[in-house]
């Protein structure tokens, strides 16, 4: 009760700003920040990539009247982030400078948990850190793909959260999921709006702070984030491996992830929905393994 009580009132403000905004890019600015089809595009007709800014602006919103309190290097790294992400959406930003913002976004994160890490965790994470960020915003290339990874797999560590004792882990996740649920009511196919890099690479940095959050106090252990978010790591993992290999242009935007040879074979729902099973089966176990006390 005292969860609810706390953070009922922030949540409902998520769902209310994430939606409003949503709806003023959609009516007012329908025309800013086109995503333009082209030849490794999953769509169509050009679609505005603003839907991370709902999403973001609902969070940030909540967060201003929750009853947590962040650390200013925590807020800074998003901060950063969002800026060169939000600038990418508008105009092109070169590799070499978004790849130098991550690295420093995800250092700023690491240098604001709780506990002092031993030194050979550091390259570790933050090379972890960076890829998580990047990994999210290949991942986003099909409709309600990324809105769902976010709302299931906050949903499972929120709960696992609030088995622990992790109150306020548990309210953040908690803000995560709904206003996902908020920009999914828009990106379901087909979609009339986009995550945008400024949505993805946020909630690949959001994954990284509350996994390693969670981990240092006691709500979970690192495996637990690890099998939640399986779904989007080993695809793109994989595919990284594959177009490496292969000696192709591995940074650049492409349609080789198997969502999206799938997508093209079977079309995005059917694809949509055997992923929310590969989710929901990775999110079951991760659960079932925390509340054994074996993870």
């Amino acid at each position: 009760m005292e969860f609810m009580g706390g953070w009922l009132p922030p949540a409902v403000l998520a769902v209310v700003v994430s939606y409003g905004v949503t709806v003023v890019l959609l009516s007012n600015l329908r025309e800013f920040a086109l995503d333009l089809p082209n030849h490794r595009s999953m769509h169509e007709t050009p679609v505005p990539r603003t839907g991370g800014w709902a999403l973001i602006a609902g969070c940030l919103a909540a967060l201003v009247a929750s009853p947590v309190s962040l650390p200013l290097s925590l807020m800074a790294g998003f901060v950063l982030l969002l800026a060169v992400s939000v600038i990418d959406d508008l105009r092109h930003v070169a590799a070499r400078i978004r790849f130098s913002v991550h690295l420093l976004a995800v250092a700023l994160v690491l240098s604001a948990l709780p506990q002092p890490l031993t030194w050979w965790w550091y390259p570790l994470l933050l090379l972890g850190g960076v890829w998580m960020i990047n990994l999210y915003n290949f991942m986003d290339g099909m409709d309600g793909l990324a809105g769902s990874m976010t709302a299931i797999g906050f949903a499972t560590l929120g709960f696992v959260s609030g088995l622990r004792g992790q109150g306020d882990i548990a309210g953040v996740c908690t803000l995560l999921v709904v206003c996902a649920l908020v920009f999914l009511r828009f990106n379901w196919p087909s979609a009339s709006i986009f995550l945008g890099d400024a949505g993805s690479t946020t909630l690949g940095l959001a994954v990284v702070a509350v996994s390693l959050y969670g981990w240092q106090r006691g709500a979970f252990g690192l495996l637990v984030p690890i099998i939640v978010f399986a779904p989007f790591w080993l695809d793109a993992s994989f595919t990284l491996l594959r177009r490496v290999l292969a000696g192709q242009r591995w940074w650049e935007a492409h349609r080789d992830h198997i969502y999206q040879r799938s997508a093209l074979r079977i079309g995005v729902k059917k694809t949509l929905y055997w992923q929310l099973g590969f989710m929901l089966s990775t999110s079951i176990l991760a659960l079932a393994l925390a509340i054994l006390g074996l993870v």
